[in-house]
Order: structure tokens, then sequence, then C-alpha cells
């Protein structure tokens, strides 16, 4: 069976080494004069305050009977962008990072992620689901 810490390589691949590189692919994309700074963060669990960063974290693991079988867990992560809120690109900012995580998961070919369950528009967070 998997466990959390071999999921830590991929995590760290994909936000820390190729989620800016999606982020410069949409700025060119869009080329609307609207530019999605980089995130601050240079590991994944740093606790960092200079604006915009992430915050990672688990929020619970499932281990169902089906799973037991599999020798599968379900994590469920919460990724978490604080962004200025107090410009008025900031709805346009997030929808923009949502798309590159997006991006950056399905054009990465990450097999551990099951899907996105769900975004938060109001505290700009968006919840992955992985499986190990």
């Amino acid at each position: 069976m998997k466990t959390l810490e071999t999921i830590l390589p991929t995590l760290h691949n994909l936000f820390i080494e190729q989620l800016p590189l999606y982020i410069e692919k949409i700025n060119k994309e869009k080329n609307d004069g609207i530019i999605l700074p980089p995130f601050q963060n240079k590991t994944l669990f740093e606790n960092c305050q200079k604006l915009p960063y992430y915050k990672l974290t688990f929020e619970e693991a499932e281990y169902t009977e089906k799973d037991r079988i599999i020798e599968n867990t379900v994590f469920k992560l919460c990724f978490e962008i604080r962004i200025d809120k107090n410009t008025d690109e900031h709805l346009i900012n997030f929808a923009r990072y949502e798309e590159a995580v997006k991006t950056a998961i399905k054009e990465g070919a990450y097999d551990e992620v099951l899907e996105i369950t769900k975004t938060n528009l109001k505290n700009c967070t968006i919840y992955i689901r992985f499986t190990l």
C-alpha cells in the first residue's frame, strides 16, 4: 500500500515545477494586459505571506472496502490561493490560476489525480482529490 510520502514528489513536481510554466503560458495566450504573477511559494508547505501564494493542506483520507482490496487510499487536498482581492481583476486572476492548475494536472498526466472536486470563488479555494 502506498503512503502519503509517495505522493509528495508528485505534488512537488506539479505545484513547484510545472504550475509556474502553465501560469506563464496562460499569460502569453491571453495577452490582454492582465499578467498573473507567479506564486511566491518555493516549497509545498511554506508559510508564505507575500501575495500571491498558495496554501496546500490535506483535508482527509478515505480507505473504503474496495480500496482495501486494491490497496488504494483516497486523499483530499485543499489548494487555497491567496491573491490580492482589492484589485478589479481578482476574479479574472482566480479563474486563470484555476485554469492553470487544471491544465497542469490534465497535461501533466498525473495518474494519481482523480478529479478537482470543487472550487470556491469566495475563498479562492480549489479542492483536488488524489488516489494513491
